[in-house]
């Protein structure tokens, strides 16, 4: 087994850290925002966040390592996306370019919904996987691919796309289309769009095949920052072929 493959160590979380104070603290913001969320779920999101911080000191996955920023910028921001997934336990998520997991492994601590995540680094896809084991997740699994290549595997295979801010507006359309069922859903988390990026997302939309159903605006506590969450529907066709060659929604994007 190379060591790309080979399992990370979690090392069980020290009885010294106030688990039940930060789990109360996440129900807490989640109650401010209408999310139902258990206890159990929101209990295994904080032991995700703090594994991530564990194996931050050998692997760069994030560079929020204070508990209550954590809290609010990982696993609040990853859990807005429910309200508008809605998920049932029969439906297939794609999580695109999760980094440490989020949003994907709290959307799999609180659903049933079956998630991949996927990213194109190695290592943190060995990471994520460590996670999912640690936390005994069985919906939950981390792909390393490029979505492009991804998408050329597993067409038109998934319910509901979600990501947060891994590319512009009209690159995450591009890529998520191909992967989408028809009527599929494109959820995304952004910081407020400038003119440009809404603009050419829309243009990219109308080739693609996608309509914009929804757009929730939403300050996180704390003052730590302001969200977008926007929702597209696969509503047609694309009007060129997808997915294009890889790399190239970055380097020459649709719109």
């Amino acid at each position: 087994m190379s060591q790309e493959q080979r399992p990370i160590n979690i090392e069980p979380i020290s009885s010294d850290v106030d688990l039940e104070g930060m789990t109360k603290a996440l129900v807490n913001y989640c109650d401010s925002f209408g999310i139902s969320i258990s206890i159990e779920a929101a209990r295994r999101c904080i032991e995700h966040f703090l594994y991530v911080i564990q194996v931050n000191q050998v692997i760069n996955l994030t560079r929020i390592t204070d508990i209550d920023e954590g809290i609010v910028l990982h696993i609040l921001d990853s859990l807005m996306f429910l309200p508008s997934l809605n998920l049932h336990a029969s439906e297939h998520v794609l999580d695109m370019g999760t980094g440490a997991g989020y949003p994907g492994l709290p959307l799999a601590a609180t659903s049933n919904a079956d998630i991949v995540m996927l990213d194109s680094v190695g290592k943190k896809v060995r990471a994520v996987s460590s996670f999912i084991d640690a936390l005994g997740l069985d919906n939950a699994h981390a792909v390393h691919a490029r979505v492009e290549d991804y998408a050329r595997e597993n067409p038109s295979s998934f319910d509901c796309v979600v990501a947060r801010a891994v590319a512009p507006l009209s690159v995450l359309l591009e890529y998520a289309a191909p992967l989408l069922k028809k009527d599929g859903r494109l959820v995304v988390s952004k910081a407020p769009l400038t003119d440009e990026e809404r603009s050419s997302g829309l243009q990219t939309a109308k080739i693609t095949g996608f309509v914009l159903s929804d757009l929730k605006d939403f300050e996180l506590p704390c003052n730590l920052g302001s969200r977008q969450m926007l929702t597209f529907v696969k509503a047609g066709t694309s009007k060129v072929k997808l997915p294009r060659a890889t790399g190239l929604a970055r380097r020459k994007p649709l719109a």
